[in-house]
């Protein structure tokens, strides 16, 4: 068999799954980038020796994050199908899918937010406070306009991380890419081409992610207009 060797169903099942992956990508991203921006920008502004320092609250959601990303995530989606089964009457499906990659991609976002807010140039929060910023306008006309270039790299990273994650919910009924390669590729002597197909999907996916990131990323940080772009290749 040709390694490409494909048949139309075969390739209406890669529409399919293709399909699957950018929905369940798109809606757990729609969930864990706002979330996470929150809770990296509670991180980054009440830890320890930050400007609204505030230590049982930084503590706590520093625990929790720390947490989640250290359960593997195969190990994470099965912790998660008790509460899915108990509010939403399913242990099997997109449910369980979408609410596994949200919870990862929240502390994934959060840890990369927090971490680009703690790189800024710490004099912004001077200038702040002289120019009588309220709180709500150093978060938005001074911290994230000095930290927006960084955030939406960490997005990006963050959405790469997540279109990995959802290569493994077909154990749970999410299906997408990682079902055609595993189960109707691999596992199947005569799939080999949908595996070879399903993985060049997703590496096409990872680099329109990357790509659109970095000129964005790029695009909004004017200083460094067109070396992320060069440093890309």
């Amino acid at each position: 068999m040709k390694m490409f060797d494909l048949t139309s169903t075969q390739i209406d099942k890669l529409i399919k799954a293709s399909y699957e992956t950018i929905i369940l990508l798109g809606s757990s991203a729609l969930i864990s980038i706002p979330l996470g921006t929150i809770v990296g920008f509670i991180l980054a502004l009440y830890g320890k020796n930050r400007i609204y320092e505030n230590k049982f609250v930084s503590y706590i959601l520093s625990v929790l994050v720390s947490i989640v990303r250290s359960i593997p995530f195969i190990l994470l989606m099965v912790l998660i199908i008790p509460f899915t089964y108990e509010f939403f009457k399913t242990s099997y499906g997109f449910i369980p899918s979408l609410i596994s990659l949200s919870i990862i991609g929240i502390a994934t976002v959060s840890r990369l937010v927090e971490q680009a807010i703690v790189d800024i140039n710490p004099n912004i929060y001077n200038v702040a406070k002289t120019m009588g910023a309220t709180k709500f306008q150093l978060f938005t006309k001074f911290i994230y306009v000095e930290a927006k270039s960084s955030i939406i790299l960490g997005y990006t990273s963050s959405l790469v991380s997540l279109l990995a994650y959802s290569s493994v919910v077909y154990v749970i009924g999410g299906g997408g890419l990682g079902h055609t390669a595993i189960v109707e590729g691999y596992n199947d002597p005569w799939g080999k081409s949908m595996m070879w197909a399903s993985t060049i999907l997703m590496i096409i996916l990872v680099q329109v992610i990357q790509i659109l990131g970095s000129l964005l990323a790029s695009h909004l940080d004017k200083k460094k207009r067109g070396r992320i772009w060069k440093n890309y290749f």
